[in-house]
């Protein structure tokens, strides 16, 4: 169990920290009237995959936890994931600075509702 709680301690803090990466250069590129370039696009789609990958971790480590809401915890992975997949969408076929923009504001919510994760699950 202790082994568990150390993965998804390291895993929150990959995920917070590339999110905090992705939303500060999506930022800076907004600011600069930037479209969104292939780098952005590929640490959005990094990001993606890490949240897909903490929803099988999830599923996988869910038997485990007696306290967790089932419906609400996966609510926010679910939705944490569709906010990712339509901001990487978005600012793929947004050419303006506000393809970025969409970005900046898609990891402040995602950093938001990983934060909300971690206390669902703890």
């Amino acid at each position: 169990m202790t082994t568990l709680i150390r993965v998804f301690t390291v895993f929150t803090i990959v995920l917070y920290a590339v999110t905090a990466v992705l939303t500060v250069w999506s930022i800076v590129d907004t600011i600069r009237n930037r479209p969104a370039g292939k780098m952005l696009l590929g640490a959005s789609a990094l990001l993606l995959l890490l949240l897909i990958v903490q929803l099988i971790l999830s599923i996988v480590s869910f038997s485990s936890t007696h306290d967790v809401d089932p419906l609400l915890y996966f609510g926010y992975v679910i939705t944490a994931i569709l906010v990712m997949a339509l901001a990487g969408f978005w600012a793929f076929a947004e050419l303006s600075r506000w393809g970025p923009g969409v970005l900046a504001a898609a990891g402040l919510t995602v950093v938001v509702m990983i934060e909300r994760m971690d206390q669902i699950w703890h």
